[in-house]
Formats: structure tokens, sequence, C-alpha cells
């Protein structure tokens, strides 16, 4: 009984989270003591785990089948170390991010010096997408972005990518996905056939592996017809 008091109010927690919820609780913590050295090293381990091929990702796998691919756009890029991982594989990398805090650690960690090819845009995806103009195919990624925000600002960040991007694009999200919705404040877990109505003008492939214990995957890919 009491787990389903619980699970109840989850569910209905999300009815209150606003817009910039997320945006509000991540920028929080980019700002808190000691942040830049916890992230700086965390993103560090990451690239030397080459997370970016791990399995919700499988970013370097994706560019091989795709090697005209020369620009990436890292929606959501935190404190950058995705935007750091691809860049040795494109010419271009476009990282955006609404925190100003996340990006001066990015800047700090992936100097332009060592990362001179990426560039880092302060703004949420739905300011800057429209901005960009991209003339050849890309690769859109995020690290699980969507997932923390309402069907609303997920739906429009879908069709945004949808817009900007040339045919022949791609897109890897590390995203959650499953059998049955699941909405609760800051996560939300969608189904295959919610995606594919988001992204119809794309060929997706659900290959993100289920994740031990719960009930969802992380992870798919897609094409732009």
């Amino acid at each position: 009984m009491k787990q389903k008091i619980i699970n109840t109010l989850k569910i209905m927690s999300a009815f209150f989270q606003s817009s910039t919820d997320s945006f509000q609780r991540h920028n929080g913590q980019y700002e808190a003591p000691g942040k830049f050295e916890r992230d700086r090293d965390a993103g560090y381990d990451n690239l030397k785990k080459d997370l970016l091929n791990a399995p919700p990702l499988r970013i370097r796998n994706l560019l091989a089948l795709h090697p005209q691919i020369k620009t990436a756009v890292d929606v959501g890029s935190g404190t950058g170390w995705g935007a750091a991982a691809i860049s040795p594989l494109v010419d271009t990398v476009l990282a955006f991010e609404p925190s100003a805090a996340a990006l001066d650690i990015s800047k700090r960690a992936y100097p332009t010096g060592i990362y001179p090819n990426i560039t880092w845009i302060q703004g949420f995806a739905e300011e800057v997408l429209p901005t960009l103009h991209l003339p050849t195919p890309t690769i859109f990624f995020t690290g699980c972005v969507l997932s923390h925000l309402r069907d609303k600002e997920a739906l429009l960040i879908c069709r945004l990518i949808d817009e900007t991007a040339p045919a022949g694009s791609v897109i890897s999200f590390a995203e959650a996905w499953g059998e049955r919705t699941w909405h609760q404040i800051m996560w939300h877990i969608r189904t295959k056939g919610w995606w594919e109505k988001a992204l119809p003008n794309w060929t997706l492939d659900f290959h993100g592996d289920f994740e031990p214990g719960q009930d969802f995957h992380m992870g798919f890919w897609g094409t732009k017809k």
C-alpha cells in the first residue's frame, strides 16, 4: 500500500513540473562549490572509458556507418565531455547549453587550444536550433536531456531538430524508452510509438540496452529520410 501511494505521488508530481525546472535544478548543481573539479575529473574519466560509444549512444559506430557526416550538434552539452569526445571524429562541433555555469566548466576543462573545433553556445535548444544553418548532413546527440523535460518541450525540440537537419542527418539520443509511458517530475519514459510520432521524418533504431533493475531502455538512433 505504501509503495502504491509513493508511485501515485510520483505520477502526480509530473503535473507540477514547469518548463524551466530541469534547468533550474541542474544549473544550481553546476554552481555548487567544487563542481568544476568534480565534473572535470568525471568528464576526463568518461573520455578514458570511451562512453561516447557506450550502449546509450554508440556514436563511433553510428559515424562509421555515415562517414560523410562532419558536423556534430550536442543538444544540452552539460559540462562538455560529449562535445570533447566527438570533436576528433568531425570537423565542427556546436555545443549548446542554457547554463552559464556549465559552459564555464566546459570551456575550462576543454580549452580552445586543445579543442579548436568546438563552438560553445549558451541558450536553450528552443532558442538555438532555429538559428543554425547546416548545409550538410549532421549528427545531433543528447545525453539524457529530453527525458528530464515535459512532453511539450521534448516535442518542440524534436520538431526543431527535424526542421534544422538536412536530409541524411542522424541522431543518437541517450534517452529513455520503454513499453509504457511513465511520467514523474524530472523523469519521463516514452514508448517507441511516442518517439516515432515525435520524429515522423526519421527512421529510428531502438538499440538501447535494458537498464538493470528498471523497466526501460536507454538510447536510440535515427536517420532522416
